[in-house]
C-alpha cells in the first residue's frame, strides 16, 4: 500500500498596493507581507527590482518582531541599478500572515514602470533551514504623472471705491462762517517804548519819589504856591489901582 506524501505549504509575498498612480517629486509606500501557510518561517529574505530611472527607495522600515539580518548581500538598497534586499529573523517563527517591511519610494520623473519580486534570489526558510518561498510573479504597477503644472495669477486692477461726498453740517457751516480774529503779535519795540512811557509817566507823578502819596503831595503843595502868588499878585495890583484914584 502507497502511502502519499503530504505536501509541502510554500510561503507566499505579497505587495500592496498592486498598482500605483502618482505625479513627479511625490512619495508613496509599498508594503510587503508574506503568508507562511501554517508551515512556521523563522527567516524571509526579500529583493526588490524597480526601475531607477524613474524611482528612489527613500527608507525601509521592518513591521515589528522582526530582527534585521545586515550581512553583505542579505542588506542592499542600490539606487543606481535599482535594487532593494532586506533580510530578517523572526524568533519563535511565524505560521500566518504578516508584514514584512513598508518601503518608501521617490517618484523621480513622469513615466511607468513595475516593482518587482526576484523570487530566485528570494527565501524563507522552515524549521529545517529548507527554502519554502512560491515562485509565483509579484509586482506592482507604477505610473508616475508629470507634475501639477502652477497657474499663472491674472494681474487685477484693484477698484478703488468713490465714497460720495457728504454734506456739511450746521455746525460746520457755522465753524467756518465764523472765522477766528488772529490777534497780531505786539513787537519787541513797541513794548520797548511802551514801558519807557509808562516809567516816565509814572516818574513824573510821584516826582521821582516811586511813591503815589508824595507826589500827590508834592502837586498840592505847589498848586498852594502857585496860588497864593497868583493871590499876591491881584492884591499889588488893586492897591496900585487905589493908589492912582486917590
Amino acid at each position: 500500500m502507497a502511502i502519499a506524501a503530504p505536501a509541502l505549504a510554500a510561503t507566499s509575498v505579497s505587495f500592496t498596493p498592486v498598482n500605483v498612480s502618482v505625479r513627479q517629486g511625490q512619495t508613496f509606500t509599498l508594503t510587503i507581507g508574506v503568508n507562511p501557510q501554517g508551515v512556521k518561517n523563522y527567516t524571509a529574505k526579500t529583493e526588490l527590482h524597480y526601475p531607477a530611472d524613474l524611482l528612489e527607495v527613500k527608507s525601509f522600515t521592518f513591521a515589528p518582531s522582526w530582527m534585521p539580518l545586515a550581512q553583505t548581500g542579505y542588506d542592499l538598497t542600490d539606487n543606481t541599478n535599482g535594487v532593494l534586499i532586506k533580510t530578517a529573523g523572526y524568533p519563535g517563527g511565524l505560521s500566518s500572515t504578516a508584514t514584512f517591511g513598508t518601503v518608501s519610494f521617490l517618484a523621480k520623473k513622469s513615466g511607468s514602470g513595475t516593482i518587482t519580486l526576484n523570487s530566485g534570489n528570494s527565501l524563507a526558510l522552515d524549521a529545517n533551514n529548507q527554502n519554502v518561498i512560491a515562485g509565483a510573479s509579484v509586482q506592482t504597477a507604477v505610473a508616475i504623472l508629470a507634475p501639477t503644472p502652477t497657474p499663472t495669477p491674472t494681474p487685477t486692477t484693484p477698484t478703488i471705491p468713490t465714497t460720495p461726498a457728504e454734506e456739511p453740517t450746521e455746525e460746520e457751516i457755522v465753524s467756518e462762517e465764523e472765522e477766528p480774529v488772529v490777534q497780531e503779535p505786539t513787537t519787541a519795540p513797541q513794548l520797548a517804548v511802551q514801558q519807557s512811557l509808562l516809567a516816565a509817566i509814572g516818574s513824573f507823578v510821584t516826582f521821582g519819589t516811586d511813591s503815589v502819596i508824595v507826589g500827590l503831595l508834592v502837586v498840592v503843595a505847589i498848586l498852594a504856591l502857585v496860588g497864593y502868588v497868583i493871590y499876591a499878585v491881584i492884591r499889588r495890583a488893586r492897591r496900585k489901582n487905589l493908589g492912582k484914584l486917590r
